[in-house]
This record gives structure tokens, sequence and C-alpha cells, in this order.
């Protein structure tokens, strides 16, 4: 039934009509505007390595379709197979080699049994298009998977902090989620936008509202340049204020975060390791964010130092509604300034919830070992540290199952083989273990 008709039969189921697909449509913009990030399922891989392999392949005949998926599953072993006239020029001397080294290795003799283990006496040495193998140089690749399959939410105004031991992809994360790294798979939503599938020139308007705090303030900073310049470079290139007020706006931001007016024309060289921070700090918020990655901003300062850092981040994040993605390996930093926690290891959340939840009531045995390792200033205190035994594995090779089971001193046969379920288990509490029900 048409609109029209609906509307000249009964113009009050008209109006109903209308009014819920407008409840429906404020309800949808609600849930939109409820986070200004969503990361599903992010992955992050790095080729760490290419190696030329000769591989024997079978050579079968493509007309019958059990040759064909022969052939397929043959072919998708090779990860690389050498197809152009260039690429073949590049490795004449590898086959050379492979040929005055091992002759079969690239020509395959005619008489070598088939798959059934008779020979076929129609084959003869000069007939190639018979035989049962043949071998293949292949470009074999590695792959370092930095980030894999982690998905997360943050709401406006939220720290999400995230600790997990070095190398476990912590800052690889930050800096995908920003499009610093291009994603290998996945979808990073900002503000209720796929910035994943962005150009480059359509990423720009997403620069100013998505910013970083690196963790080295030394290197960070471009020591030829003054800190106006260095705070005020981005404000030129986005046009956040017209030229007339360029310099009063920069001393602005320099002010708020604690650095004096005449600073402006001084250089990097001649401040210390917390006033660098401070420049770096002011530098990410010149160009006005919402959204800012803190990749370990105090790991590199004194500890009365990092005090002062924290907090002016949380007088910053009060005053201009900021929300902070906050990457640290001090627990005790991370209590402070976070809303929720994130523990990561091996490239993957193995918990996630509120901060109370996580130092209170940890699920995951890592989050216990973790916790164990927080100093205490009490040298009377002797607590039950738990110490993980091994070194984390290689993310290249990562074991199967549960990536932890090979340290975990819960470790059951389950974990050598299934992976476990990343699952809420109340008040937004997650954890993958099976120590925990999984169904």
């Amino acid at each position: 039934m048409s609109e029209e008709l609906i509307t000249q039969l009964d113009p009050q189921q008209s109006n109903d009509t209308d009014i819920h697909a407008a409840e429906i449509a404020n309800d949808n913009e609600s849930k939109q505007n409820e986070f200004i990030l969503e990361v599903k399922d992010l992955k992050k891989y790095f080729l760490t390595k290419k190696e030329w392999k000769i591989v024997k392949v079978p050579n079968v005949v493509k007309d019958s379709a059990d040759s064909l998926a022969v052939q397929n599953a043959a072919e998708s072993v090779e990860s690389d197979i050498i197809e152009s006239e260039t690429e073949k020029s590049d490795v004449a001397e590898i086959i050379a080699d492979a040929q005055n080294e091992n002759p079969d290795a690239v020509a395959v003799k005619a008489e070598e049994p088939s798959r059934d283990g008779k020979v076929d006496s129609n084959d003869t040495a000069g007939d190639k298009s018979k035989k049962d193998y043949k071998y293949k140089l292949v470009r074999e690749k590695t792959f370092v998977k930095a980030v894999s399959g982690v998905s997360f939410t943050m709401r406006h105004g939220e720290t999400l902090g995230i600790v997990g031991e070095s190398g476990c992809g912590k800052s690889t994360m930050g800096r995908s989620i920003l499009r610093l790294h291009d994603i290998t798979a996945g979808q990073v939503i900002f503000e209720g936008t796929d910035i994943t599938a962005l150009k480059p020139s359509e990423m720009r308007k997403f620069r100013t509202r998505m910013q970083i705090i690196f963790q080295d303030p030394y290197s960070s900073l471009p020591p030829r340049s003054p800190v106006g310049e260095i705070i005020g470079e981005a404000v030129k290139v986005h046009k956040i204020v017209p030229k007339s007020e360029y310099r009063d706006y920069v001393i602005q931001i320099m002010r708020k975060c604690g650095l004096q007016d005449f600073y402006f024309d001084r250089y990097p060289h001649e401040f210390s390791g917390g006033q660098r921070q401070r420049i770096c700090i002011a530098r990410a918020l010149a160009v006005k964010p919402k959204f800012v990655v803190c990749d370990e901003p105090v790991s590199a300062l004194d500890v009365s130092i990092q005090a002062q850092v924290i907090n002016l981040l949380k007088e910053l994040q009060r005053d201009m509604n900021l929300t902070y993605l906050f990457i640290s390996h001090d627990l005790s930093v991370v209590q402070h300034i976070s809303d929720r926690v994130g523990v990561m290891y091996l490239g993957s959340f193995v918990e996630l919830g509120t901060e109370k939840d996580i130092f209170n009531n940890p699920m995951h045995p890592y989050t216990h070992a973790l916790l164990s390792a927080v100093p205490v200033p009490d040298p009377h205190y002797k607590g039950n540290r738990i110490i993980l035994h091994g070194d984390i594995p290689s993310p290249a090779h990562p074991p199967a199952g549960c990536k932890f089971h090979t340290r975990c001193s819960h470790c059951m046969e389950v974990c050598k083989h299934v992976e476990p379920k990343f699952k809420d288990y109340g008040n937004g509490h997650m954890c993958a273990c099976h120590l925990y029900p999984q169904d």
C-alpha cells in the first residue's frame, strides 16, 4: 500500500508511521554519536623477509574436476610465482646455480612414477608435458603479525589505557588507527566515517581531528626549528586561524601547556625532557583535535615530571573535551588516568574492562602476572609475585590456540589447540581465556 493511499484512508496512521521512522532515525544517529571511535578486527602485518625457493608442485591435466582441484591446491601453496620476463631475468642466476648443483631440481626425469605408483610407458625424456610434477621458483614471504584482530569502541571524553609487554603491538595499533600505517585488514570508524577506505586527499581533513603525542620528546622535535614554528606549522597548513592571529594563537596554546611566552623563538636543545614533552603536547593540541593517541608520553621522564605531565593531560582533557588512547608500560600511571584498560599480548587483547574491574578483579592469568609486578612503596610488603617463564613468542610465528599458553601456569590441553573467544562476562568486562565459559 502506497504512502499516499495510507494518508487518504487514515491520516493518523500516516502520522504515526512518520513519527516511528523519525524515532528510528534518531536512535541510529544517537548510536553513531555515542562512540567517537570504533575499531573492528584491526590487523597490521609487516613484511620482514623474502626467500627464493624451488617448490615441487603437481603437474596435472586441466580437463577433469579432480585435476583442477589438485592444481588449485598446489598453486595456493606458492606465495609469489615468478611470471614476468623481468623477474625471470632477475633470478636467472639462481636457476643456473640450482641446475648446476642439482639438475633434477629443475628438470624432472620422464620415468618418474605417477601418483598411483605406476610408470607411464608413453612418457618420454623429451615430452615435458607428461610429467607428474614440475618445479617452480617461488618467493616465500614472512610477515610479522604486529596487530591481529583487535576490536574496541571509545566514547567521547573517555580515556582508554593500553598496557602490555614491549613488542605486543601497542604503538603499532595506535599508529594504524591514525592511518600512519596502512592497515592489512579491518575497519577504523571515526565519528561515523570509515577512514580505512579513504584516499590521502580525503584523509587530510581528519588529520586535525586525530593527533598523536610521540614517546621520545628528543627525536620527535626537529632541532633546526624554533618552538613557535614547531607548534604552529600545522596551524598554518590547515589554516586553523587567520595569519594575523597566528602568533597570539600559538602563544595561547603554549600557555595552556605550561610554556612561557618567550619560549616562542627558542630551539628544542634549550629545554629539558619535561619541557620538550610539553612542546609535543602543544603541537598535538594546536589543531584542535578531538582524539589523541598518547604513545607512552611519560616513559622518558623523571617520576616528578611524569606527575606534572599526567595532571596536565587530565586538565586539558577536561577543558577541551578530549578523548585519549593512552599507551603505557606503567600500570600505576594507567590506573590514575584511565577510565577503561585494555591488556594486549602478542598483537591482540586478552582482557578489556573498566579501571576498577581490571585492577580489583582481573580475570586473565597474564593480567594477574602484570599486576603482581607493580612495585609497592613499602619495604615490608611482600606480594605474591607471578614469574612468567620463557620469552614472548615471535609475532611472525605465533603459537596455535591461545597465544599465552606457552607461558601460562594454568595451561590446559584445549589451550594448545583452540583459540579462546574474546567474550563479555558482565559489565563490559571482556576476557579471552579457557578458564571461563566459552559458550
